[in-house]
């Protein structure tokens, strides 16, 4: 209750009286009684001024509330001093002495509890009488421990370029590779999901990689071993991903740490009873969309209406009825060895009156009425045609796949050990037909503590793998790239059953016969153990000494049983086997001066030696198909050959970490490497790092009302690579056949002057957060330079070699990362949302190059015309100061739409050979002659775009409201273009046997005069655009460097890649503990999702994810809806 004093003059209170509800004293004894009537006058003032006061006061009381609570840290212990205040007002106390605080507080208000480097929190007040409130460190992110090289260290401490990655992110679908998953997500992480193959390892480059992203990929290491990739890994079973992207971070791991490291660490096992985890998920893939192609029926028409014109092949007769091609007649007369007649044709394409004359009225009416066959009028003819339109694209090559992934662990311990065991099987079934992959994978994690300082912990990883692909090895197959393209007119079954072949033996073939005739076997098994002590010597003197043992063993088998196509009944197996040992021997000492000065360094060894084994068999000429193997084949026709290769590495490391009460910090390393494929002289090299930053918001003087915390970071370091053979520095030779005896023969040309390929990076960043962290904004800069550049240099052929490994100049990557996190809601809120964004942009330049005397030292490339300067000039391929990756191509100007306009075309000199020196028709394309010589050729091309984008990033949106969450993923890229070379080749009739697109029939080709003015394309041909006309579709440049080897090379397939994908939508729902008791369950946790949903983009092709500059028709990645479940007990 509030007390007031009034005082007007001198005055005496009655001792002993009491006080009225309002304070106002019963009797008073006046001193001075001239003030007596003014004093009178007044009392009844204060009388109403009081009684106005109470009641607000009361009023008051009944709409507050006294709250009590407790504050402790992450560790549970009290906080002294917390700031407890009631949000949009003054009412506000601090924390005693034991964390406690009591203040009044309106009902419904929201108090906000806040400490000096501690994350701010807040909640709404209830009918509660006491909370319990821990804070976290200024950001968990800041705090966690993250694993670095050979070690751990508080993020808050990091000054080098390591990047997290969530445990969620890599379990947001089934697929078998849970990098795949990442796209987008990271920062300078660039993941290319470059086939829809179940299994398939995607393309991995930490900031843009150099001149071969093939073999760029960074280092992957799975506790502590080091592996290619993540093939064989559940994603169930890993505890935490990090992503080293900088220099200063990877150097410690020096000769291979120059395309950036993935550090993986899998789950252990954690004190206390043990625990159970079963889950289920599936996984139903479809081609998120398919080729636009023609079906029979307007292929035909426009094959035979554009054949029956007679430009490209005058022979009209003989292209249209020869049996030769899908849209050609003529396939009563079929023969090809016991394959005879029309139905065991290739195709089905036939003149109605001739199939009734020689099948029979009643084999006709059977394919009319019960098989599907077709009629319509011939365009060149004008009699009636059969045929038989297969929907081979969707109802037989593309299908949906199901997914099934099952996996369970058990984990606990004690004081003493503890233990993490898990299995995982998953069977996934590609959309392609014949396709999928199957793993088991076992994970077994042990840790024991012999003594109270000496642990020993222990792993074992195994997994086996099927794989079932297209176009495998020896098959002489094109699955995706031409049988997925055959016009829709041949024969899926021959009359007795069997299917039937597409077109040969080769490509394209029928995907039903290849599975029929062909027995494939595809495996991998891969296992992994490993043995590590931890001996603390003193107190934080550590000796951690660790070996493991990796082993990759492959076994590929293929036969082909007899058929009419393929009579030789081919074999082949191959067996290889990759095996590494490698030990470390580390010496860590952790230490605390003063509870000002934290050090943390380290000493260590590595040796590792890695050893690989092929072996190869092939045969042919079997006298049956009843045994799959070599053994059957004959002797004169089986071959054999192997190759075995052993590298060694040795390495010495140290590292030294300090920072000044997590205010200044500073961290250098250094390694030095020999690798034995190098020569004597050249083996060993240095690589150094350091780094250095500062947390500004640690200073006293720092002001913290918007700026919550603020660290600014610097590191420069230098990393190797040791990518070769003891064959690119000592040569190879080989066994030749010669005269009928065997030969030795130099097959690897020797270069003993290698040198070690080295990167250096410079980064400078800062980390910040604002508003007690509620945006947290993350920021990088970078300039890496990688120096002689292993690569394979080609050679004249009067050397007689192709290619000598070689070094290459100097490259340079350059670039910006960004990602901000933000919280908009209160952390009082029921409802949780994040937002984190990411943006990075990278270039890659040729920096140095050697002497050769062109411009720019420029390896290939070649002379073009340059509008802008009027003069001729070197460009593309590779050159000093110049990005790489660019794509040239002629520059279409539209449609000649008379013959008349065609007549006054330039000369041109790209067309094929029976057209050379012929004049243009009608249809034909217009070329830009920039040079304006009359002549079109490859001075006249033009830069198109970049085939890589530059700038990459992606959006996620994460809800959680009581027991419901729910993610959105959104992914961008821009900056590229991209050649729609399957279109290109369809428009062109490449190898006169590719189906038609609609662009046939909705207008985009051009057909007859008046056309031109909206036709996108030139006209279409049956004969092959590029084998026997004007080349009005399919184009090429001479320049080495220059082409896309898709034959596309012109502006009109070319089109921006720029996109923005839908990536995820995913939801989960956790069952109330309540209703998990009653199961006698500890939880269950159900979820559903959609991945791969679709994209807003201006490329006309299917899919925009391209990074070579063109698309040629491959396993595109498929739409993935996900429903799954997990038990815990």
């Amino acid at each position: 209750m509030n007390q007031f004093i009034f005082l007007t003059d001198t005055v005496e209170v009655e001792e002993g009286v009491a006080s009225w509800g309002i304070g106002i004293p019963r009797s008073i004894h006046l001193k001075n009684n001239t003030n007596m009537k003014n004093i009178m006058h007044n009392r009844y003032i204060f009388c109403l001024f009081f009684a106005l006061i109470g009641i607000v006061d009361f009023a008051y009381a009944q709409n507050t509330i006294t709250v009590k609570g407790l504050v402790r840290d992450a560790m549970g212990e009290p906080v002294i001093g917390a700031t407890v205040v009631v949000v949009n007002s003054t009412v506000g106390t601090t924390t005693d002495l034991d964390g406690k605080f009591q203040l009044d507080a309106p009902r419904k208000s929201v108090i906000k509890v806040s400490y000096i480097g501690m994350k701010s929190f807040e909640f709404k007040v209830s009918n509660k009488s006491f909370y319990e409130i821990q804070l976290e460190d200024e950001s968990t992110a800041l705090n966690e421990v993250v694993v670095i090289g050979y070690g751990t260290q508080s993020k808050a401490t990091v000054t080098s370029g390591i990047e997290s990655v969530k445990a969620e992110e890599l379990s947001a679908s089934v697929s078998a590779s849970p990098l795949n998953n990442l796209q987008g997500k990271v920062a300078g992480l660039d993941i290319r999901q470059t086939t829809g193959q179940p299994g398939a390892q995607p393309i991995v480059l930490i900031r843009g990689g150099s001149t071969n992203p093939a073999k760029d990929t960074p280092l992957f290491v799975i506790d502590g071993v080091i592996c290619e990739n993540m093939n064989g890994i559940n994603q169930e079973d890993i505890e935490s991903m990090q992503v080293l992207k900088d220099a200063a971070s990877s150097a410690i791991y020096g000769a291979r740490g120059a395309n950036g490291i993935i550090l993986i660490t899998t789950k252990q096992g954690k004190t206390g009873k043990a625990r159970v985890s079963a889950s289920y998920r599936m996984g139903i893939e479809k081609i998120r969309e398919h080729y636009p192609f023609s079906n029979a029926r307007d292929y035909l028409y426009a094959s035979r209406l554009a054949g029956s014109r007679g430009i490209n092949d005058p022979n009209i007769k003989g292209r249209l009825e020869g049996g030769a091609y899908p849209y050609s007649t003529g396939n009563i007369n079929y023969k090809n060895g016991d394959l005879i007649g029309y139905g065991y044709s290739r195709f089905t394409t036939e003149y109605l009156d001739d199939l009734i004359e020689n099948m029979g009225r009643e084999y006709v009416d059977n394919l009319l009425t019960h098989q599907g066959y077709e009629t319509m009028t011939d365009p060149y003819s004008g009699r009636e045609l059969i045929f038989k339109d297969n929907n081979y694209q969707k109802d037989v090559l593309f299908q949906t796949g199901i997914t099934h992934n099952y996996d369970v662990n058990v984990s606990g311990g004690t004081d003493k050990a503890n233990y993490y065991v898990s299995m995982g099987y998953i069977d996934a079934e590609g959309m392609v037909l014949g396709t999928g992959y199957d793993r088991f994978s076992l994970t077994a994690n042990g840790n024991y503590s012999l003594r109270d300082n000496l642990k020993l912990s222990m792993g074992v990883k195994h997994s086996t793998i099927s794989n079932q692909g297209t176009d495998p090895e020896s098959s002489g197959t094109s699955t995706l790239d031409r049988s997925s393209r055959y016009p829709t007119t041949f024969r899926l079954y021959y009359d007795d059953g069997t299917p039937g072949i597409g077109e040969s033996g080769g490509s394209p073939r029928s995907r039903l016969h290849e599975l029929y005739y062909q027995d494939i076997t595809d495996k991998a098994y891969r296992n992994t153990f490993q043995l590590g002590l931890d001996w603390e010597i003193v107190s934080g003197l550590h000796f951690k000494p660790t070996a493991s043992y990796y082993m990759q063993e492959n076994i590929y088998k293929f036969y082909e049983s007899y058929n009419q196509f393929n009579k030789g009944r081919k074999t082949l197996e191959q067996h290889s086997q990759d095996k590494q040992v490698m030990a470390d021997a580390i010496l860590t000492y952790d230490k605390t001066f003063a509870q000002k000065h934290t050090l943390n360094s380290m000493i260590g060894m590595n040796y590792t030696v890695n050893t690989t084994y092929f072996l190869e068999g092939s045969g042919r000429e079997a006298g049956t198909d009843h045994i799959h193997s070599l053994a059957p084949s004959k002797p004169e026709e089986q071959r054999a050959t192997s190759k075995s290769t052993e590298n060694r590495l040795l390495g010495f490391f140290a590292r030294v970490n300090y920072d000044y009460m997590r205010r200044y910090l500073f961290s250098v390393s250094l390694r030095y490497d020999g690798a034995s494929q190098f020569t004597e002289g050249n083996r060993f090299t240095f690589f150094p790092a350091v780094s250095a930053g500062w947390n500004m918001h640690y200073e006293n003087w720092f002001p913290k009302d918007i700026v919550s915390r603020l660290k600014l970071r610097a590191s420069w370091g230098k990393t190797g690579n040791n990518n070769l053979t003891y064959s690119d520095t000592q040569g190879e030779y080989a066994v030749y056949p010669y005269g009928g005896n065997g030969g030795i023969l130099n097959s690897v040309l020797a270069n003993n002057k290698l040198i070690w390929e080295t990167t250096s990076n410079v980064d400078i960043g800062f980390d910040a957060g604002f508003f007690d962290n509620r945006l947290e904004l993350s920021a990088t800069g970078y300039n890496k330079l990688t120096t002689d550049r292993l690569y394979d240099k080609s050679l004249p052929a009067e050397t007689g070699f192709e290619i000598i490994k070689a070094n290459l100049g100097t490259v340079q990557n350059k670039g910006i990362e960004i990602t901000l996190t933000v919280h908009p809601l209160s952390t009082s809120s029921p409802l949780k949302w994040d937002i984190t964004g990411s943006f990075s942009l990278n270039r890659t330049y040729m920096k140095k190059l050697p002497y050769n005397g062109r411009d720019k030292n420029r390896v290939q490339g070649g002379i073009v015309f340059d509008p802008t300067s009027g003069k001729y000039i070197e460009t593309g391929g590779l050159a000093e100061g110049e990005r790489i990756g660019g794509r040239w191509g002629y520059k279409y100007l539209g449609i000649y739409d008379t013959d008349e306009a065609a007549a006054n075309a330039p000369e041109d000199k790209k067309v094929s050979g029976s057209k050379m020196g012929k004049a243009k028709q009608a249809g034909d394309a217009i070329w830009a002659d920039l040079d304006n010589n009359g002549v079109i050729d490859d001075k006249d091309i033009t830069f198109i775009g970049w085939a890589n984008p530059d700038k990459k990033g992606a959006l996620i949106n994460s809800f959680s409201y009581k027991n419901f969450s729910l993610r959105f993923v959104m992914d961008f890229a821009l900056g590229h273009s991209i050649a729609n070379i399957w279109r290109c080749r369809a428009n062109a009739n490449a190898r006169n046997a590719v189906i038609t697109t609609d662009d046939v029939t909705n207008g985009n080709i051009w057909w007859n005069p008046g056309d031109a003015a909206t036709a996108k394309y030139p006209r279409y041909d049956n004969a092959s655009d590029w084998d026997n006309g004007y080349r009005n579709h399919m184009r090429t440049i001479a320049y080495a460097g220059m082409n896309s080897n898709g034959n596309a090379d012109n502006t009109a397939y070319y089109s921006k890649g720029d996109y923005l994908c839908f990536r995820e939508i995913t939801l989960g729902y956790d069952l109330p503990k309540s209703v998990c008791g009653k199961l006698g369950v500890s939880g269950v946790s159900l979820s559903a999702g959609i991945n791969n949903i679709g994209y807003i983009t201006a490329f006309d092709g299917l899919n925009p994810e391209q990074y070579d500059g063109s698309e040629t028709g491959e396993y595109f990645i498929p739409i993935q809806f996900n429903f799954g479940a997990r038990l815990t007990f």
